[in-house]
């Protein structure tokens, strides 16, 4: 399985209003993703963008999962979960299918598992983070893009 790491900093707290897709966003830092997956690797790398925006490519023939590790090392957030749009509609339950959580007095990170099904192939998804404040008990966003090919 391929799987990579993203380091996400929040530099302002901001709270959503509650409606997706015009809630001001989180002021954060995405870092760009970091492969940890172990060999062989394929001869184009999996992972890329520049963390505000994934991109993913498996080879054509690859039928297993990716994973994208987000990681929130800072104890006065806690991440609460993600939620996904297709630009064709839905919420890619069949692409998204699972996504866990850990956190602990320390900070959160968030594992969210791209199964790369081909009906996702060169979709870009909109997603977002939610994170919480742990002082107030506030909702916020983080509002990145992620995208799905295989290579031909």
């Amino acid at each position: 399985m391929y799987s990579a790491t993203v380091l996400l900093t929040v530099q302002e707290f901001v709270p959503m209003t509650g409606i997706y897709g015009q809630s001001p966003s989180i002021v954060a830092t995405i870092a760009p993703p970091e492969d940890i997956s172990p060999p062989p690797y394929p001869k184009t790398p999996v992972f890329s963008g520049d963390g505000q925006s994934i991109t993913i490519t498996v080879p054509k023939n690859y039928k297993g999962s990716v994973q994208l590790i987000y990681q929130l090392p800072d104890p006065r957030y806690m991440m609460i979960g993600a939620a996904f749009k297709s630009p064709h509609g839905g919420v890619g339950q069949l692409e998204f299918r699972s996504v866990s959580i850990n956190r602990d007095p320390y900070g959160s990170q968030m594992t969210v598992t791209d199964d790369c099904i081909q009906q996702s192939d060169k979709v870009e998804y909109s997603y977002v983070i939610l994170v919480q404040e742990v002082s107030t008990a506030n909702i916020g966003l983080i509002d990145p893009d992620i995208e799905t090919e295989i290579s031909e």
